[in-house]
């Protein structure tokens, strides 16, 4: 079966802090996924480095078999295609 996400070693940083270390794992079409863990474990700043909104320290993130990381177009484009979800969101300002 095709992936349409595969993570390969991600590793995310945040000064001496690893919060990511080594993430391996593929989605299928059809698949899915639950990441859990305990508060302060990286979920968050896993999805946030599949979605763009952070950028991994090293490791690839590929999209239907290419590496995000290197592609050259703008990340709305990609963005356009992945769906998030907040645990918290404001449509408007309070």
């Amino acid at each position: 079966m095709d992936n349409i996400l595969e993570i390969r070693h991600l590793r995310k940083t945040f000064g001496v802090n690893e919060v990511l270390k080594d993430i391996n794992f593929s989605v299928s079409k059809g698949e899915v996924v639950c990441i859990i863990g305990a508060s302060g474990s990286g979920k968050s700043t896993l999805l946030r480095c599949i979605n763009l909104l952070e950028y991994p320290t090293s490791g690839e993130i590929l999209f239907h078999g290419q590496n995000i990381l290197q592609l050259d177009i703008p990340n709305s484009v990609y963005r356009a295609k992945m769906g998030m979800v907040f645990q918290q969101f404001n449509l408007f300002n309070k």
